[in-house]
């Protein structure tokens, strides 16, 4: 006899019974005797085999007797049980005899199973239990499931795509209104998504917190609190950004587009229609730090009305703080300046620029005396002579004592190099040899270039007094602080 050639399986249909199929499965073949059709009843044997020709036995033999062959066509079933069928190759070893007529015949070679009956295996676990569980919305797999990768107690499903050049899990959808992926924690306090590992994470399109509907990259909406908490213990320096990111919570950086007067897009912007847009809370720094690393560019910049707003409830601390490296503009005022009371800390007198011209041998510096220049109008020169009633007032700046206020302006006429003291103290070059110099004495120009002295022609004093002197020289030159008050 030649071995069976097992037929086309039939292609499924029909309806479908919820119930396990069981590990049986139905063999079909056809057995000629010779060159002709067996025909009439047949007893079989079947055993399944690890391989082609060993001698390796899965499970028991099955027997069956006076099966009906009809030119040359059989049906069986049969069942090895489901643990026969553990993913490793199988062949079916068929033996044959007329029914009942004494010795088998052994079919060869043995038949190679293809995986139909592996099919069993999605229903039914190695012991025949199954491992899948039927619900009202499919079927469920209540145990753990590794993909790539052993099964992990700490994850119900475990999915590794190892080094592969793909993506471990992709999950697409067409259904607008669901979500490709939902997740939900119902434990308390329980996380959602978790990566303790990964250092990038990439999202395509508007994530949402709060809102259905994002507008923005990220887009937070909550209608019970605040919108967004960033807390960190420090990051590290941003050395392709310098001065941004150094210990911050926060790092924003604003690139291309139009902004507030054609500057580049701004880094943050907040809005309130009730509150207060920005609050700044520091325990040991800046509440709110504004920093400009280049000129044209502002630090703070309030607009459009009330632009900045300082207030502070303390007597011993300033609603608003300015400071500049010496020689530095601490406030510059493109307009006009309203205060109640003006409290100036850094110098005595009220000067203006002038340009001044050096006398002979005498050049202008801080403590000289000088008078109106009339060869240049608008310009002062070092005084030269005594009693001389174009006298202006003194540079200001000697022994350290800086101008309290400069008036200066661009106009023509208005402005110079040098600060002059035209009211308030200041520091004044005297010489004392014309007479010993006391407190309250008037002072007027001397003939020593550049230095004023002791008023003692009263006739000759009416329009050239400088000022009073507020402290003493005896003799000699020196300098002597002066109240100036031009008379």
């Amino acid at each position: 006899m030649s071995p069976p050639t097992p037929a086309p399986e039939p292609e499924s249909g029909g309806t479908v019974i919820d119930a396990a199929v069981g590990s049986a499965f139905t063999y079909q073949g056809l057995l000629r005797n010779g060159s002709n059709l067996a025909q009439g009843a047949h007893d079989f044997i079947f055993a399944l085999y690890a391989d082609s020709t060993g001698s390796t036995l899965i499970g028991s033999s099955q027997t069956a007797l006076g099966v009906d062959v009809n030119n040359g066509f059989f049906t069986v079933a049969l069942d090895f049980g489901a643990a026969a069928f553990d993913g490793n190759a199988r062949w079916l070893d068929v033996q044959v005899r007329p029914a009942g007529a004494g010795a088998y015949t052994a079919l060869t070679p043995r038949q190679a199973l293809r995986p139909v009956p592996y099919a069993t295996r999605a229903i039914n676990g190695p012991a025949g239990s199954s491992q899948w569980v039927n619900d009202s919305y499919g079927i469920d797999y209540p145990n753990k499931i590794g993909v790539g990768t052993v099964t992990n107690p700490t994850a119900t499903a475990w999915i590794n795509s190892g080094s592969t050049n793909n993506n471990t899990l992709y999950v697409t959808s067409s259904n607008g209104p669901w979500a490709a992926l939902a997740v939900r924690n119902y434990g308390t306090n329980g996380w959602g998504i978790y990566d303790d590992i990964s250092k990038f994470h990439y999202l395509y399109g508007n994530l949402g917190l709060g809102t259905t509907n994002p507008g923005y990259p990220v887009d937070i909406l909550n209608t019970a609190g605040g919108g967004l908490r960033i807390a960190a213990t420090g990051s590290a320096y941003s050395s392709s950004y310098p001065g941004e990111g150094v210990k911050a919570a926060l790092f924003v950086h604003g690139y291309s587009g139009s902004g507030l007067f054609g500057a580049p897009n701004g880094g943050i912007f907040a809005q309130s229609t009730d509150s207060k847009a920005v609050t700044g809370f520091s325990d040991n720094d800046w509440g709110v730090w504004g920093n400009c690393d280049h000129s044209h560019c502002y630090g703070v910049l309030g607009t459009p009305n009330e632009g900045i707003f300082g207030y502070t409830p303390s007597t011993s601390y300033p609603a608003a703080h300015f400071l500049a490296p010496v020689g530095g503009v601490a406030i510059v005022a493109d307009g006009v300046t309203k205060t109640k009371t003006l409290q100036i800390m850094g110098g005595s007198d009220l000067a203006e620029p002038f340009d001044v011209a050096r006398g002979e041998g005498a050049a202008p510096e801080p403590g000289t005396v000088v008078v109106i220049d009339a060869a240049h109008p608008g310009d002062l020169a070092v005084s030269e002579r005594p009693y001389d009633t174009r006298v202006a007032g003194v540079i200001s700046g000697a022994n350290g004592l800086t101008p309290g206020m400069v008036m200066q302006s661009d106009a023509e006429h208005a402005h110079g190099e040098h600060a002059v003291a035209l009211t308030g103290r200041v520091w004044c070059k005297v010489d004392a040899s014309f007479g010993a110099v006391h407190p309250g004495d008037l002072l007027v120009s001397s003939p020593t270039p550049g230095y004023a002295m002791r008023a003692t022609n009263v006739s000759r004093s009416a329009g050239a007094v400088l000022g009073k002197a507020m402290t003493s020289l005896e003799a000699g030159q020196g300098l002597v602080l002066l109240l100036v008050s031009l008379q």
